[in-house]
């Protein structure tokens, strides 16, 4: 008979261990991949932008920021809750504390506003995604669909022109972050079991959208897309389950109402269809200038509009910062009615998606971008037919459906073979992330070199949309002001003004190049052509007195300078002329108030600004002014040329010798053979009563072989007060008897000498 054997047993404590630390590494994978992909395509899309850091503004950027004087005052105290963009210009006056109008800072806060859109779509999708109960191709394949549809927000050439566009990218940014800020704490409520967590979530989703009502008016449809989200991925078509957040919903809605109810009275009137809106100078869409905007032109005309827009997501090769279409002269007009039939077409398609599924996720990225587009592609007129940054928020529907195609083909491809490193869906998202980013990314790049010099900029417009006068004038003044080719620029000037009769800015520009090129009698008929059409034109009043003041008809010239300003109080170039008129008429303490209004009243601001307010109130003795003005010189530009020195020699003249001492020294360290500053260095002890010190000075310097005129007086006059008189007689004998002394110094040694003699 066999032994029995006993069979060494498992302990159960080490079999529970070894299964938790298999859990632990797999969550840790897990967690580690859905990490990476949003935080690599981030940092690609930093390395893309980042050489645009740098571009100089271009379009209205330069009308909202280098332009709006109050940029230069605003707090978030004071904007707190005074518009509807409050927080937009609260960003830029803490860019302009930053860099004034260097525009790196504005452009980096755009890419950071970017990216953490970027992020935030990735946390959506996945969130969204991961949440669905039954298995599908959506719910199997979230972390890939998450990542190419953030690739695609990050990297796709489209959003070149929100990005670049400084304050578009502050504007639709900012909306498009509150918004998805709102939605990824809504998705976070929902699916936490925390009751902390939950609380947390839900205070954040309203503290984001009391913010979003003040970032542009577009995110006014945050509650509409939660409620999307809701029925798509939480709800999932279930009404019982959808029926228990009504309440969050009707307190989100309120919420946003609320703070909109200022807008109550416009969102009646485009019910209505009572709302115009007038064109753009340079920017017509009508048939005549003076044509209003009228609703129903513009819904049957937003047709095409919306097909391209969806287009361009992909064909990316036919975009323009602005295009030259008009309004469709009807609806059954090709360009309205044929455009019709396919949103038709697509409008059923979704119906039948829903109908075979309540909660289809393709159906949920059409409703997302339309609901997300409806608001400026329907019954409310503007005087913009289509712009593409305004696809930005909605583009993350649209770019979801895109995206769960792209993996839908991959996943046909490699049905029946897939590589082995690919079996991972972790590996997979990063692989995919890196193939998308190459092309996407180098697209991205190479688009938004359009924004890289305003010659670029309008050059590529005046391609892609000929039919635009604005876009004529606005080339011709980056080659007039930009590269100085006033030639060159003319006949862009006079197309502009062929095309639109009733754009005035055409002629002030063609009246600066004639300017430019001495034809004054041109430039002054090409201006009062310009103020013929627009009286309100303060530039053209500023350039017809500067044409004024070079034929010396000083006296219209203030006139003219005057309704300049009256029209805007505060441009600095007016007060500037006005400043040259009374200096050609020999009134410099005038002129000195009008520089002094230029730069502390005025947007003249500028390092050359207050640099010729300094020099002025030096000449007319103002030299408090002149200290100020040169400190604000170094406070905007530590390096302009000479304005330590100039602020030393201010504080000398101003008897204020301590402080130019100090900066005497300073500059001497600096430049040890720049000889003038040791000699106004020993002025200024001279001046304050410092005889010794003065002498070490100048006599320094005469060690040095420097040769300034006063150098053997003032060193005489040292030597007589430190009771030295016999030296300060040989000194000053040696003076008259140089050679190389010219008469007026031997003149005033004699003076000098004779008292000695006489004092003694």
């Amino acid at each position: 008979m066999a032994k029995n054997t006993v069979r060494p047993q498992a302990n159960p404590s080490t079999n529970i261990g070894q299964a938790k630390l298999a859990s632990s590494q797999q969550t840790s994978i897990a967690w580690f991949y859905y990490i990476l992909p949003p935080i690599l395509l981030s940092a690609i899309t930093v390395l893309v932008y980042w050489p645009s850091m740098h571009f100089a503004f271009q379009f209205d950027d330069v009308a909202n920021i280098t332009k709006h004087f109050s940029i230069r005052h605003n707090t978030f105290r004071e904007l707190f809750m005074t518009g509807s963009r409050w927080i937009a210009y609260w960003l830029n006056a803490i860019h302009f504390s930053i860099g004034r109008f260097d525009p790196f800072s504005y452009r980096v806060g755009n890419l950071i506003i970017h990216t953490t859109n970027g992020l935030l779509t990735f946390c959506i999708t996945a969130l969204a995604l991961t949440n669905l109960k039954k298995e599908s191709f959506f719910k199997n394949n979230a972390l890939l669909i998450a990542t190419i549809t953030t690739a695609l927000f990050l990297l796709h050439p489209v959003q070149t022109q929100t990005v670049s566009y400084v304050i578009q990218g502050e504007l639709e940014g900012l909306a498009t972050l509150a918004t998805l800020s709102m939605t990824t704490c809504f998705l976070v409520f929902c699916r936490s079991q925390s009751v902390f967590v939950k609380g947390i979530a839900l205070l954040l989703l309203y503290i984001f959208g009391f913010f979003s009502c003040y970032t542009k008016e577009i995110a006014i449809v945050a509650p509409a897309l939660i409620v999307t989200i809701d029925w798509f991925f939480i709800a999932q078509g279930q009404w019982v389950s959808f029926k228990k957040r009504l309440w969050l919903h009707a307190t989100i809605f309120g919420e946003v109402l609320f703070f909109y109810r200022s807008w109550f009275g416009f969102f009646s009137n485009a019910l209505t269809l009572k709302n115009v809106a007038y064109n753009n100078i340079g920017n017509v869409l009508t048939p005549n200038p003076t044509d209003k905007i009228l609703p129903y032109s513009f819904f049957i005309s937003q047709f095409k509009v919306i097909l391209h827009y969806l287009w361009i997501f992909i064909w990316p090769f036919s975009m323009s910062v602005e295009y030259d279409w008009v309004l469709s002269r009807g609806f059954f007009a090709p360009d309205s009615f044929f455009p019709f039939l396919g949103l038709i077409l697509i409008g059923y398609s979704i119906v039948r998606m829903l109908i075979k599924n309540h909660a289809n996720p393709i159906a949920f990225g059409f409703i997302w971008f339309f609901i997300c587009i409806a608001p400026r592609s329907s019954i409310i007129p503007s005087s913009e037919l289509l712009v593409d940054y305004k696809t930005y928020m909605s583009s993350l529907g649209w770019l979801f459906v895109i995206a769960s195609a792209l993996v839908g083909l991959f996943t046909a491809l490699t049905e029946n073979y897939t590589p082995s490193f690919l079996h991972t869906p972790g590996l997979s998202s990063i692989t995919c992330s890196l193939l998308l980013a190459i092309p996407f990314g180098s697209a991205t790049f190479l688009r938004n070199q359009v924004w890289s010099s305003g010659v670029e900029f309008w050059g590529s417009i005046i391609k892609n949309a000929p039919g635009k006068a604005r876009a004529y004038n606005n080339y011709g003044v980056e080659l007039s002001l930009g590269q100085k080719k006033y030639r060159e620029a003319i006949p862009y000037f006079k197309k502009a003004i062929a095309m639109d009769k009733k754009y005035p800015d055409p002629c002030n520009n063609l009246a600066v190049c004639y300017g430019s090129l001495e034809r004054i009698d041109e430039a002054i008929e090409a201006l009062k052509q310009g103020l013929a059409i627009n009286p309100y034109y303060p530039e053209g009043y500023n350039n017809l007195a500067s044409f004024l003041i070079h034929k010396k008809d000083y006296e219209t010239a203030k006139k003219v300078l005057a309704t300049a300003l009256k029209l805007r109080p505060y441009y600095g170039k007016a007060f500037f002329n006005l400043a040259r008129a009374c200096m050609a008429q020999g009134d410099n303490e005038t002129a000195c108030e009008h520089l002094k209004s230029a730069c502390t009243k005025a947007d003249l601001d500028t390092d050359i600004g207050f640099a010729t307010w300094a020099q002025l109130a030096l000449q007319v003795k103002k030299y408090d002014d002149a200290i100020f003005a040169y400190k604000k010189v170094l406070e905007i530009n530590p390096q302009y040329p000479e304005a330590v020195f100039n602020l030393a020699n201010a504080y000398h003249l101003a008897k204020q010798f301590p402080q130019a001492i100090a900066l005497y020294e300073k500059l001497a360290q600096q430049n040890p053979h720049d000889y003038k500053i040791a000699y106004n260095m020993g002025e200024s002890y001279f001046m304050m009563g410092k005889p010794q010190e003065a002498l070490v000075t100048f006599q320094a310097l005469r060690q040095h072989n420097v040769s300034f005129p006063h150098l053997s007086l003032r060193i005489a006059s040292c030597l007589e007060k430190l009771g030295q008189i016999s030296q300060a007689r040989t000194e000053l004998q040696q003076c008259i008897t140089s050679s190389n002394s010219n008469p007026d110094i031997k003149r005033l040694a004699q003076n000098e000498l004779a008292k000695l003699r006489t004092a003694s």
